[in-house]
């Protein structure tokens, strides 16, 4: 698990967010999944592009799907 997981979780505080980084992994998206009630995006890109269109597209996505 990535060290920044709990500080995000934490400053989030119930409220949705979404999280964009490189280094996220399956074991930072178990943890959010088991200690955070609200809605969470953990959404990793390649750090060789960045953000990408289909990035963006996910974050729509998601995003339009929160009610």
């Amino acid at each position: 698990m990535f060290w920044k997981t709990p500080e995000i979780v934490a400053w989030a505080k119930g409220r949705a967010f979404v999280w964009i980084d490189d280094e996220i992994t399956e074991a930072d998206r178990a943890w959010v999944k088991e200690h955070y009630d609200g809605p969470a995006l953990l959404h990793r890109i390649d750090p060789r592009c960045g953000l990408a269109i289909d990035d963006f597209a996910a974050l729509t996505a998601w995003a339009i799907g929160l009610d």
